[in-house]
């Protein structure tokens, strides 16, 4: 029997632990023909001995695990696209653009559950965005404003132009009439009462609501304001922020819509990701068949968080404090279980 030290890697943390083996690892040295060995283990527990597990209603709140998940799928995410140029448009250019940052929104009170929007307006806006922008990989969250209507935040390596979506979104969810309640609403109103409902505490410059007043004018109020896009470019401290706001907990007071029970929402997603992306785990193998003195090398580097618990040591690292020669090394190692696992990033 021996005691084997392992490791589990991911784009931003390592977690280090022991197993029981009884199979002695080598490695060759070849740093260049280096394969790590994505171990699955196998349960040896009888399947009449395992208990079945009832399903409880979410309460429209995500677990600690799936906002723990939501985050490593992110991290996957924005660690994997490649940094593109792309041009919007409206002529302006977008230098490493890394991922779109999505919001979608109702302009005018919700009239239907939110099982409802989810299965009727949201799962086709993905289905066309799928269709005519290439959208492979993505994770997408639902919560809630505080007028309690749903909105969904979409996260993609994929380039969604915001005009382009915005045309989208606004047919699918005037399907259902919200486009045309937000323009009945707003048709015959003058640009004094604009400003007071749109900018109650006047923190808007009054240029800024003249013109947004002017352009629904001319739009007959059709084109509303519903999306939101962010295009994030290459900067790690904003995929991180992206990962910690799709994690974050609901506002307990804006939980769910007045339409929304148990009873009609028991089965409704909260969040989800693309198969692409729940393929990816973690790259697992033995220590000592790494090519590198990795203990050594970690030592080395002085801004590594570390998180010891009972078992297992997890070290949260950023690529660029390791030297150019190990850290083209993790990178590989990443970059080569991905293309395993069949991932494509998006071009």
């Amino acid at each position: 029997m021996i005691i084997a030290q392992k490791f589990s890697l991911r784009p931003d943390k390592l977690v280090l632990y022991n197993e029981i083996t009884h199979s002695n690892r080598a490695h060759s040295g070849d740093i260049e023909n280096y394969n790590p060995v994505n171990v699955i283990a196998k349960s040896n527990t009888d399947k009449s001995d395992i208990k079945k597990i009832t399903k409880k209603f979410h309460n429209f709140e995500i677990s600690k695990n799936a906002n723990k998940t939501m985050r490593e799928k992110i991290n996957w995410l924005y660690y994997l696209s490649k940094n593109r140029y792309k041009k919007t448009y409206t002529g302006k250019s977008i230098y490493n653009y890394k991922l779109s940052f999505v919001t979608l929104t109702l302009p005018s009170t919700q009239i239907h559950t939110t099982a409802f929007i989810t299965k009727n307006i949201f799962n086709q806006f993905l289905t066309e965005i799928r269709t005519r922008s290439g959208m492979n990989n993505y994770v997408w969250r639902l919560e809630f404003q505080k007028n309690r209507n749903v909105h969904y935040h979409l996260v993609t390596d994929a380039y969604l132009d915001y005009h382009f979506i915005l045309k989208i979104w606004n047919r699918i969810i005037n399907k259902f009439g919200y486009v045309d309640s937000y323009a009945q609403r707003f048709r015959n109103m003058n640009l004094s009462k604009y400003n007071e409902i749109t900018n109650k505490y006047n923190k808007i410059d009054f240029d800024v609501i003249k013109k947004r007043y002017a352009k629904g004018i001319k739009s007959k109020w059709m084109q509303p304001n519903s999306v939101d896009v962010k295009s994030v470019v290459s900067n790690k401290a904003i995929g991180n922020y992206i990962a910690k706001y799709f994690s974050k907990d609901s506002d307990a007071d804006n939980k769910c819509n007045s339409l929304d029970n148990e009873k009609n929402s028991f089965s409704l997603r909260l969040w989800f990701c693309s198969r692409t992306l729940s393929k990816l785990k973690s790259v697992n193998d033995y220590i000592e068949a790494v090519p590198y003195n990795a203990e050594y090398v970690l030592k080395k580097c002085s801004e590594l968080k570390y998180v010891y618990h009972k078992y297992v040591t997890v070290v949260y690292y950023k690529m660029k404090l390791f030297s150019s020669k190990f850290g083209k090394f993790i990178s590989k190692l990443l970059r080569n279980y991905a293309n395993e696992v069949g991932y494509i990033s998006s071009v």
